[in-house]
């Protein structure tokens, strides 16, 4: 099972919300079906919510990220940092990530 942690990118929604992504080293990622310069989509279960969500890599970086705009099971925008900050979820906390295919389920380490 990946794990990777939770990182903040120092930008802010306008109701003070830190933007936030979930990052996984690429030498863990392996499970994952992430392709370099692609947005592959995903669903992302946490807590008891599922999103579609987007795992995103570039040849450049160590990491393999899941990107921080994901949609709710009606379409409509939520922010990853929203999810994670109502699940309970951190800046800078570890987490486990369970991977079925293109479905994603996110716990605490």
């Amino acid at each position: 099972m990946p794990h990777g942690h939770i990182t903040g990118l120092s930008q802010f929604y306008v109701d003070g919300l830190e933007r936030m992504e979930i990052v996984i080293d690429r030498r863990n990622a392996a499970p994952l079906p992430y392709q370099d310069n692609l947005r592959i989509p995903i669903r992302l279960q946490v807590g008891t919510e599922q999103y579609e969500a987007g795992l995103r890599a570039t040849p450049n970086m160590p990491v393999v990220w899941i990107s921080p705009d994901l949609r709710d099971n009606h379409g409509n925008k939520v922010s990853l940092a929203r999810v994670l900050t109502n699940n309970g979820f951190t800046r800078n906390q570890r987490v486990h990530l369970e991977v079925n295919g293109h479905d994603v389920s996110l716990f605490p380490f």
